[in-house]
């Protein structure tokens, strides 16, 4: 399988001229076309399936897992990058939230003082 410009070139002017190359595709057929094909294409990127009514359910718990992984990971990588600065900081603070809030408020460990805690 070759790809490459003049690959892309071929597809761009066969999708530009197809409806002269094509008979049948006057008088608005080659928009419905393009059309359909976009629908079955965020069908299957959606994971569509008209005959389960409980896919909006599948797909809420889906999008909650990933939620759950990706602040999991912004939260290693929180205590990964603050940790240079503040090593001791991650035995101190065990609660993710807690110590994103922590590093958040003392920014800098030099500026950190008895007068600037509240």
């Amino acid at each position: 399988c070759v790809v490459n410009e003049t690959i892309f070139g071929l597809l761009r002017g066969a999708r530009q001229h197809l409806a002269t190359l094509v008979k049948g595709l006057e008088g608005g057929a080659m928009e419905r076309a393009q059309l359909g094909l976009a629908h079955s294409y965020s069908r299957a990127k959606v994971k569509f399936n008209v005959n389960r009514s409980d896919n909006m359910i599948i797909q809420a718990i889906c999008l909650l897992d990933q939620m759950d992984k990706d602040l999991n990971t912004f939260s290693m990588r929180i205590k990964e990058w603050y940790g240079w600065h503040f090593p001791e900081l991650s035995k101190i603070v065990k609660d993710n939230y807690m110590y994103a809030r922590v590093a958040q408020f003392i920014g800098r460990r030099s500026t950190l003082s008895e007068e600037s805690l509240p």
